[in-house]
């Protein structure tokens, strides 16, 4: 299943700010990218899909758009 991935902030310095992947959903998404990014492995970063904020691992759908996101403080 082929979904876009985008990162944002310190993240998007590790990973590049745009790509394509495969996953079947959040969880294997995580492994594939901190074994393509080791780095990740020490970073604290959140998930949206299709620009919804998710804290549990779901299934992704062909075409979904997978945003990275560091962590963030209002002010």
């Amino acid at each position: 299943m082929e979904i876009k991935v985008i990162s944002f902030g310190q993240i998007a310095e590790i990973t590049g700010r745009e790509f394509v992947s495969e996953a079947g959903d959040l969880d294997s998404l995580k492994l594939f990218l901190i074994q393509k990014f080791p780095e990740l492995s020490e970073r604290k970063f959140a998930f949206a899909v299709n620009k919804k904020l998710v804290q549990e691992n779901i299934i992704l759908n062909q075409n979904d758009v997978v945003a990275l996101m560091p962590p963030y403080s209002g002010g």
